[in-house]
């Protein structure tokens, strides 16, 4: 062999042992150095669960995951999931936790906890729980007045366009529809969270400009009404430091009197 041979050698079986080394500390964790999170437990109030943990030793951060999704990533060691929804076929969701050190190692999985839900509204109850007082936590549960409400994701006018496609732009992106009573009326109410404030903006300027309505206020900010000549039958609302949030409240009995109306709208519980 070569007189340079050697050192060739001595150096791709030193670059071999750091390559072993790197794989080890990265990969493997160093040892275990960051442990696995002590037990988790998961308790639940219809469709809002509570999940907790023990921490770990070496641990910078968590990542809980319901499933196989990460719903929550940082330092704390409880989280309230106000999302979770069973799998089809099921009513339980099921948690893990993993502990990340400060170097971006994570340990193995917890041992799981696993708890039974009620419905929830999944993906659109990051809307809901903006008016924790006014909509229910899910659809088994009760709002205002014990108002019972479903999922409403009708296109208003600027999302359905001339074509079977409709106009390619979003709008609202969760919707509710709830039957309220109030002061012995029933009212259909609407709630819409929009994009953008600019989209809801450019809605409530389509709604200004029907024939026979009227600008207006409430409590907590500017209206609609129209619909009923000198006796409004609906309100379109915007909320004061809500600006993509729209509610309209509509009477359902023709002999409903404006103020009734105003009444109930000045009652809901926004703001």
């Amino acid at each position: 062999m070569k007189r340079w041979g050697w050192p060739l050698l001595v150096v791709a079986g030193v670059v071999a042992l750091i390559l072993a080394f790197t794989i080890t500390y990265f990969v493997r964790g160093a040892g275990n150095s960051v442990s696995s999170p002590g037990t988790v437990t998961a308790s639940a109030e219809g469709p809002v669960v509570n999940v907790s943990w023990k921490s770990a030793s070496g641990a910078d951060s968590y990542l809980l995951s319901r499933g196989e999704a990460v719903v929550y990533s940082g330092p704390a060691t409880e989280f309230t999931d106000i999302s979770a929804v069973a799998p089809s076929g099921g009513d339980r969701v099921e948690y893990r936790v993993r502990a990340v050190d400060d170097k971006g190692r994570v340990s193995e999985p917890s041992a799981s906890a696993s708890v039974e839900v009620g419905s929830g509204w999944g993906l659109y109850a990051e809307s809901a729980q903006r008016l924790p007082e006014l909509l229910p936590a899910g659809p088994d549960e009760q709002g205002y007045n014990g108002m019972r409400c479903e999922t409403r994701m009708d296109a208003v006018p600027p999302e359905e366009g001339d074509g079977p496609d409709g106009s390619g732009e979003q709008f609202i992106k969760a919707g509710f529809r709830c039957v309220l009573d109030s002061g012995g009326e029933q009212y259909d109410l609407w709630t819409d969270f929009y994009v953008t404030p600019e989209a809801l903006e450019s809605r409530m300027d389509d709604i200004r400009g029907f024939d026979g309505v009227t600008s207006t206020t409430w409590q907590n900010g500017r209206a609609v009404s129209g619909g009923g000549g000198d006796e409004p039958r609906w309100m379109a609302l915007t909320v004061d430091g809500m600006p993509d949030v729209y509610i309209e409240l509509s009477a359902v009995d023709k002999a409903t009197t404006s103020d009734q109306l105003v009444d109930a709208v000045n009652s809901l519980p926004v703001g």
